[in-house]
């Protein structure tokens, strides 16, 4: 499956939107949160897993019997991924973000973010 960077904005800032401190959020309201009728469970379990590798937010999987799909309990966004959430919430900062990632031809998610904080270092010095 490929990473969907598009999907990973959105879950972050669905996430910062919808999470109330101190209380779970379950992996599988995100996709009855952000109305998408096209993003199967397993597409946005692999997605939050990406999430959790990258120490955006800390999840414990909870997983299901037989054929049904990972969920994760979301516990926090943690402060890794705040960083990401301010680097890529505007849409413009956000397309030049991945423009310029696929320029480079391969990225990692913090990349992102460090791609993110020098675009935004430009547009405060210019």
């Amino acid at each position: 499956m490929k990473r969907d960077l598009d999907l990973i904005r959105q879950i972050m800032l669905t996430l910062e939107e919808k999470m109330e401190y101190g209380k779970n959020f379950k992996s599988a309201q995100l996709i009855e949160v952000m109305q998408d009728k096209t993003l199967s469970a397993e597409k946005l379990a692999y997605h939050i897993g990406l999430l959790v590798e990258s120490d955006f937010i800390k999840a414990k999987e909870h997983k299901y019997y037989g054929d049904e799909p990972i969920d994760y309990l979301i516990n926090t966004i943690t402060s890794q991924g705040q960083d990401f959430i301010d680097t890529i919430r505007q849409d413009t900062t956000w397309n030049k973000i991945k423009e310029k990632a696929y320029d480079i031809g391969g990225f990692s998610l913090s990349l992102l973010v460090d791609i993110g904080k020098e675009y935004l270092k430009k547009q405060i010095g210019s």
